[in-house]
């Protein structure tokens, strides 16, 4: 089945500041720090409406972006326990 998809400017809304942390934790220009967040598996769970993840901050998105990142599974990010 198709996932139902977030509008397009409720996504900017959350990517512009994951993609500045993403910016300022490592230190990445903003096209490579957007190509990383956009094209990550966190981008295509925030884009999906049934997942819910419009209701989590910018930095438990973050958070999620970077478990993966580090343990290859969002889950184990520490703010995901708390939603």
């Amino acid at each position: 089945s198709r996932m139902k998809k977030i509008v397009c400017f409720d996504s900017d809304f959350y990517d512009r500041p994951v993609i500045k942390l993403i910016i300022d934790k490592y230190n990445l220009n903003e096209i490579e720090a957007t190509r990383r967040f956009i094209l990550s598996e966190n981008h295509d769970l925030l884009e999906d409406a049934e997942n819910g993840m419009m209701c989590y901050p910018a930095h438990a998105i973050f958070d999620m972006w970077e478990a993966k990142q580090a343990t290859g599974d969002p889950r184990n990010s520490i703010n995901i326990k708390g939603f």
